[in-house]
């Protein structure tokens, strides 16, 4: 990868110190960058696991700790969508009317409607690389190694589509890929990666999807496994990894799945907001075991605010126009393993030879437009 910005909270980048959460950490052309922050601590559950192959290189995270956070409440349930597949429950009224799959949990604003500006089902049998990509964004053809000093080497083989979803699978790598963005300058472990960035940061490529404001949410089924960490982010479209902003939609410490860190990085992504305050704690959102089921995250990105969803239901907003990104952004959805972040809070991998598995529902964004 190429110089990284030093970040707070999320993955990893080029050259900004992040101050109260996350670290971003580079290494080279292949390298990567730290990103992330505290941690819960709890134990985990098993879940099922693949094979594959190996080859790629580095991004960012997020840093929930120590911030202020709401009280308690409960979450909602998926419903189906025109799709077949579970989607978020639209709000009743035409201002909700979306042509797409599903629909957000929130009645759009007068005189506008939802509309899906990007959707991907997962229907294939591969993944469609047209609108996202295996690597992140400073791929430049070895793919992208660990955002936070971990040990995940990102490979293109590791995202397999089938029946309805995509499986991101983190596997045992043998031989290692030597990286000084790794833990001893190994990866030991190879794993999928989904973002919209660049195919390729060297080729003059665009951004395969990039927005400005909307709704994006995901519904996957993650591993609770201690020394797994599932991520569900965006960053700026900055070619320069100079990325000033991150929007963390959600962070999850596999050996505590009852805890889905939820926070926003501004200032150069040196101050943060979370939606979480401490431990088992989602702001306004239940706290329980969301590991059992496939679970919706998602967030709603507007100029005067930022909303966090747990199954539809709100969590947290930060309404602090001054300082929201005012983007493009570009997503990524990735599982990380054994980052500086559960090694602090002594929640690292205990078993290096286990094989887990992030599987993927659908990735969606809408936006309002006018009715």
């Amino acid at each position: 990868m190429p110089t990284a910005a030093p970040r707070r909270g999320g993955r990893r980048l080029a050259v900004i110190v992040a101050a109260a959460a996350a670290v971003l950490v580079v290494a080279g052309a292949a390298g990567a960058v730290a990103f992330m922050g505290g941690g819960p601590d709890k134990p985990v559950s098993s879940d099922t696991a693949l094979g594959a192959s190996s080859a790629p290189s580095g991004a960012a995270a997020a840093d929930p700790e120590g911030l202020s956070g709401l009280g308690a409440g409960p979450s909602t349930s998926a419903s189906t969508s025109a799709s077949g597949k579970p989607g978020a429950t639209a709000t009743k009224g035409s201002s909700n009317t979306n042509t797409g799959p599903g629909a957000p949990p929130i009645t759009a604003a007068a005189g506008k409607k939802w509309t899906t500006s990007f959707s991907e089902e997962f229907d294939g049998t591969s993944l469609n690389t047209s609108k996202l990509s295996p690597c992140f964004d400073w791929n430049t053809g070895d793919c992208t190694s660990t955002f936070n000093d971990g040990r995940e080497h990102y490979q293109p083989s590791q995202v397999v589509v089938s029946g309805g979803t995509a499986k991101l699978i983190a596997a045992p790598l043998s031989p290692a890929y030597k990286t000084s963005a790794c833990q001893n300058g190994a990866c030991t472990y190879k794993a999928g990666l989904l973002s919209t960035a660049r195919p390729n940061a060297n080729a003059g490529t665009k951004y395969l999807y990039a927005f400005t404001y909307g709704y994006v949410e995901s519904r996957f089924k993650f591993p609770a496994t201690q020394g797994f960490f599932t991520a569900f982010w965006m960053l700026p479209t900055d070619t320069s990894y100079n990325y000033k902003t991150e929007l963390d939609i959600l962070e999850e410490l596999g050996d505590d799945p009852s805890t889905m860190y939820m926070t926003y990085h501004y200032n150069n992504r040196e101050d943060n907001f979370a939606a979480n305050s401490g431990k088992h704690n989602n702001g306004k959102c239940a706290s329980k075991d969301y590991s059992k089921d496939f679970v919706r995250m998602g967030v709603d990105w507007e100029p005067d605010h930022i909303a966090w969803y747990i199954d539809g239901v709100e969590c947290a907003r930060f309404t602090n126009a001054s300082v929201i990104e005012k983007g493009p952004m570009q997503l990524i959805l990735h599982m990380m393993v054994d980052n500086n972040w559960q090694r602090r809070w002594n929640v690292g991998l205990t078993d290096p030879t286990l094989t887990r598995q992030l599987e993927v529902d659908y990735i969606r964004v809408y936006q309002q437009t006018t009715a």
